[in-house]
């Protein structure tokens, strides 16, 4: 396939982040004394805070815990990021680099809000790179609704079939299926399910071999 425009998710495809937002979950409900077990964050990869936190007031009980709940946890990435433990996922700038070469358009579209992807932007120093940014503060509904990738395809101004979205979670792979646009995953957390080999247009192992993948068919 001809390849005009790569959206990239962010959380767990761009950067490692999806492990510091488990561990900052897992303080935060230490120090609350709340009970939170693995399958409340990987139920949730690839949604939108909005969902999260709808399921945390049915599991927490109320509206101040889960307040209180997600101010430690956002307390907890704040210092991690000035810290500098947020990490560019492997191959993240060569794909960079390639598409910048080949003049192939890229936007981010995340299920995070836009102060918090500028955060993660600026501390890795890649802002420069996305000009264009879709994020929950633009859009109606979060994954698995196609809300984010169809706006990002609006943006850039692709052909959905010319468009890749990259993805590592089924929430997002649902969403890209959803707005009509070929998704490959790059397995994060969560191994690939079969729903996802079946309904991914490829999975490959790193952001490298997603540079690779465009370089063959482009």
């Amino acid at each position: 396939m001809k390849v005009q425009g790569v959206i990239f998710d962010m959380d767990g495809l761009m950067f490692d982040s999806e492990k510091l937002y488990y561990k900052a979950n897992l303080a935060a409900a230490k120090q609350m004394k709340l009970d939170y077990s693995d399958d409340y964050y990987e139920r949730f990869i690839g949604a939108s805070d909005e969902d999260l936190m709808a399921f945390f007031r049915e599991a927490f009980g109320s509206e101040a815990q889960v307040q209180e709940f997600m101010r430690l946890t956002y307390q907890a990435i704040d210092q991690a990021i000035h810290q500098g433990r947020l990490e560019k996922k492997p191959g993240l700038d060569e794909l960079i680099a390639y598409l910048e070469q080949q003049q192939i358009s890229k936007a981010i579209a995340s299920s995070n809000f836009k102060t918090k992807i500028s955060d993660f932007l600026t501390a890795t120093q890649t802002a420069s790179h996305f000009p264009t940014i879709i994020s929950m503060d633009d859009v109606a509904k979060g994954k698995p609704a196609p809300d984010l990738f169809a706006a990002a395809r609006a943006a850039l101004g692709t052909p959905a079939a010319e468009t890749l979205v990259l993805e590592d979670s089924l929430n997002g792979l649902l969403a890209a299926q959803a707005a009509g646009i070929p998704c490959i995953i790059v397995p994060d957390l969560i191994k690939p399910t079969v729903q996802m080999q079946a309904q991914a247009l490829t999975i490959v192992p790193d952001l490298l071999a997603v540079r690779d993948f465009i370089r063959n068919n482009h």
